[in-house]
């Protein structure tokens, strides 16, 4: 008598897990699921829930695993190259999509939505690092760039490269951010340091600090909100006054002992 064939509990599973996104969506799905889904083109012919659930089990959740990199992603079981390298490259990809969404030349004229922008910039950042945006009058966007890069908790400001862009740019301001990647937005002295450093600077280039900004998962700080940068303001235009007051003392000084 022929022996009959056993059932296979995961026969027809993928048509049924897309049938039920189709219907449902990805967002209500657990978290290993949503991995089982992602994986499918990339391992076609295995079944990705075990390797889901060992992504989940070994990163604890769907963004660290995002977040890992392609050889740490490798060493979980039957995990593929393809499949590694899409999965670490989906954080850039969402990052790409949401900039897009403000479009090419966005309006960043209140600090909500500046602050929203730039925390789309910092979306797959993990150490901290620094981007600098140059406005027009009108605070339509022209330029963007990641002017600074750093550790998990300093960032160092690429003096060089901040004055070329600024000094090649038709700007009226420019807006910097730097991230917090652990902990709160709120500026340390350093940072308020920094900021009225960059204050004096931008008046040295012409150019006017719009404001800037802390991004961390707790939110944002802006200087400018804070009323911050009035503090800063006219630091260097003071310095230049008390300069020129000096310079203008010297030579009466110099005429007075050249009489005598």
């Amino acid at each position: 008598m022929p022996q009959e064939k056993k059932n296979n509990p995961h026969q027809g599973h993928r048509e049924r897990m897309k049938e039920k996104i189709k219907n449902q969506g990805i967002e209500h799905l657990p978290e290993h699921e949503v991995l089982e889904f992602l994986l499918y083109p990339f391992i076609p012919y295995k079944d990705t829930n075990p390797i889901a659930h060992e992504l989940i089990d070994r990163f604890g959740t769907l963004s660290n695993v995002l977040d890992a990199s392609p050889k740490v992603l490798l060493e979980v079981n039957n995990m593929t190259e393809n499949a590694a390298l899409y999965l670490s490259t989906m954080p850039q990809l969402i990052k790409k999509y949401n900039i897009q969404k403000f479009g090419k030349k966005p309006v960043l004229d209140t600090i909500a939505h500046s602050a929203e922008y730039f925390q789309q910039l910092f979306l797959d950042e993990k150490e901290e690092a620094m981007y600098m945006l140059i406005l027009n009058a009108k605070g339509m966007l022209l330029s963007s760039c990641k002017i600074g890069v750093g550790s998990v908790s300093a960032c160092q400001l690429n003096t060089r490269e901040f004055i070329m862009r600024t000094a090649d740019s038709q700007g009226k301001f420019i807006m910097l951010a730097h991230n917090h990647p652990s902990g709160s937005p709120l500026p340390s002295y350093d940072d308020c340091q920094f900021t009225r450093w960059l204050v004096s600077f931008a008046e040295v280039l012409g150019i006017e600090l719009w404001d800037h900004i802390i991004i961390s998962a707790e939110g944002y700080y802006s200087f400018k909100e804070n009323n911050m940068l009035e503090t800063y303001a006219g630091v260097f235009r003071e310095y230049m006054e008390n300069a020129q007051a000096a310079d203008k003392y010297s030579m009466e000084i110099r005429k007075f002992t050249d009489k005598r």
